[in-house]
């Protein structure tokens, strides 16, 4: 009984581990989306072209993972967040979003499967 119970736990443990850190998924993203400024200034950031934020820069560091397995390590809240600012970033500001596709899809490997992730 005890080597089952510790199996379990171990399981259980490994597939908690498989997510990424939960700890931002709290963060605003409506008030990024609202604020010209700090649009503009994660936009640099992930294009390496300006300073990151602590946040932003956790963001960045798993992008190249996320897109590739398809945000199979993300949160709820992060996949809900990650749609909600790829959907309000290609409306309101193709140019950024083309930038950002460009930098990090430059063979166009994931777009179908991201066209596929951002349906309602």
């Amino acid at each position: 009984m005890k080597v089952v119970l510790l199996t379990v736990c171990f399981a259980v443990a490994v597939l908690a581990q498989e997510k990424y850190d939960s700890a931002n998924d709290n963060f605003d993203i409506s008030e990024v989306l609202g604020n010209e400024r700090l649009l503009l200034s994660y936009s640099k950031c992930l294009l390496n072209k300006g300073p990151c934020t602590p946040e932003v820069k956790q963001v960045k560091e798993k992008l190249p993972e996320a897109l590739a397995t398809g945000c199979a390590k993300c949160t709820e809240k992060q996949k809900q967040m990650g749609k909600q600012l790829a959907r309000e970033l290609k409306k309101t500001h193709p140019e950024i979003w083309d930038k950002l596709v460009a930098h990090y899809d430059p063979q166009g490997k994931y777009r179908e499967a991201f066209k596929d992730y951002l349906k309602p």
